[in-house]
């Protein structure tokens, strides 16, 4: 029997019995940013059939959660990546989001999150391996990030981006306007970005955002509400232009039953601004369980291959 539609628009339930035990992936550790805070990650190393200290280290993926989420339920692809790929891969837990966040659903600044990353890679170089090629993707609203450090001062430094059924804008042909996923406050995010406009941001810490996640599926480390500053940081700005800036090599996965998005839109989205962009759609899959699927993580795992990564 099909499972019915559930009301927050997603279905945690494939998730359930898939995602393993905290005491069964790699412990967070943590790193500094530059103002000073810690901040977590969990750390997948590459593994190797031989070890030759002559060989180049490893290329390095970053792979960031979506919106109210942590890096767990990142683990399995993280895995498969680091074991068949041959990736060294980092999954954060973003500022304000996992188990123990310094304000949980907000930052001090809207763009906090790149500079995170970037202190992220920087870290990872002097305590993991000193990488040559780095390769950014995210899921769903990481997506999004994702997309937008690609296009950012990171731009001429990055080797490939992978997006995961990514978030690109609110009025993006891609998303399907009822999901039901996220609950925003228009009464309060209009006249915000209003004021941002004019450089008023001292009301940038008001809640704007709530995701309706279930209490079947709450573990205490979720986060269910953003900020008006955590909300535009988590994401791109402009996301033509932000694809139009990326020279790497870009893949999209999307599962064909995707809940939040419409899958066959994201290539006539995407492509026009970025002809390099590769596009896989896996059939069967949902927007969650994408991350879990093994014929994903299989095809990038081939184009990591077929890019030299």
């Amino acid at each position: 029997m099909p499972h019915a539609q559930p009301t927050t628009g997603l279905r945690f339930d494939v998730l359930v019995n898939i995602l393993p035990a905290e005491a069964d992936i790699p412990p967070l550790q943590c790193y500094t940013a530059r103002d000073g805070g810690t901040l977590n990650y969990r750390y997948y190393p590459a593994r190797r059939a031989s070890v030759n200290e002559q060989a180049a280290p490893p290329s390095l993926l970053v792979l960031l959660h979506g919106s109210s989420a942590s890096s767990h339920y990142l683990a399995p692809m993280a895995e498969y990546l680091a074991t068949s790929a041959g990736f060294d891969v980092l999954t954060p837990d973003l500022r304000g989001h996992g188990p123990n966040p310094m304000r949980r659903g907000d930052v001090d600044y809207i763009g906090q999150l790149e500079d995170d990353l970037a202190d992220l890679i920087e870290h990872a170089k002097h305590e993991h391996a000193p990488h040559e090629r780095v390769v950014i993707g995210g899921h769903s609203s990481g997506g999004g990030l994702a997309l937008r450090f690609a296009a950012g001062k990171q731009a001429g430094n990055l080797a490939g981006v992978v997006l995961l059924a990514p978030f690109l804008a609110y009025n993006a042909a891609t998303v399907r306007k009822k999901a039901g996923w996220a609950k925003p406050n228009l009464w309060r995010i209009v006249p915000l970005a209003l004021l941002n406009q004019l450089r008023v941001t001292r009301f940038n810490h008001w809640p704007v955002l709530r995701f309706n996640l279930p209490l079947a599926y709450r573990t205490g480390s979720e986060t269910l509400r953003y900020t008006y500053r955590m909300m535009e940081s988590f994401g791109t700005a402009n996301y033509k232009a932000d694809l139009a800036n990326i020279r790497a090599p870009i893949l999209v996965l999307v599962g064909d039953r995707d809940e939040a998005f419409y899958a066959k839109q994201f290539e006539p989205t995407i492509h026009p601004h970025a002809p390099q962009s590769e596009f896989a759609f896996i059939a069967g899959v949902s927007h969650l369980d994408i991350v879990v699927n093994t014929t994903a993580a299989q095809r990038i795992a081939l184009w990591a291959e077929t890019h030299g990564l």
